[in-house]
This record gives C-alpha cells, structure tokens and sequence, in this order.
C-alpha cells in the first residue's frame, strides 16, 4: 500500500459540511472535501489497478485505470478565480487592437 493510501479516510462533520448563504468559507470546506474524497478514492482505485496488472487481469486493470484518471482529475482540479475570466478577455481585446493594422497601413504582402 502506498503511503498516500495509508490516510484516514477523511470525514465531513456538521460543521464543516454545513453550507449557509452568509459563509462563503462553507463553500470552501465543502470544495476541500471533495477534493480530500476524491483524491482517497483515486488512490484506493490505483490500488486495485496495480492488484490487477501484477495479475494480467487486463479486464478488469482497464476501466480501473479511466476510473482512476477520472478522481485524479476530481481530486486536483483547479478553479478559476472569480474574475479572471472577465480579466483575460479584457486583455485579448486590448492585445488584439494593438496588433491590428495602423489606419491607412497596407496589409497586402
């Protein structure tokens, strides 16, 4: 067993998993534990897929192996901050209009 799959499997108690419109941290602890579950979840998977590889149980490796990928993705997916989207696109605008053509500047090569 790996050292990462030796953790405690995490809890959500009341306090951490209760989400209120007034706590935004709520929000917070709630997207960490996911994440902590999904990252247990990926490394319990990746167990039993080398359990079936050292065996040749290539059936039974395969859909493990998507499964696994599929809660490492889950356990270290990265949010977009809040406005960064907005952000970006403000600044694409702004680069686009100054490698645009100067006015009256012939474009044909």
């Amino acid at each position: 067993m790996t050292q990462s799959a030796s953790r405690p499997f995490p809890r959500l108690t009341a306090e951490t998993g209760r989400k209120t419109a007034h706590a935004p941290e709520a929000d917070s602890a709630i997207r960490d534990h996911q994440q902590a579950v999904a990252h247990y979840i990926s490394d319990m998977i990746l167990e039993l897929r080398n359990m079936a590889k050292s065996v040749k149980l290539a059936k039974v490796m395969v859909p493990l192996e998507f499964a696994y990928y599929e809660a490492f993705t889950a356990a270290n997916e990265v949010a977009v901050p809040p406005g960064e989207a907005e952000r970006l696109r403000r600044l694409s605008q702004a680069a686009q209009r100054s490698d645009g053509p100067a006015k009256g500047e012939d474009t044909a090569f």
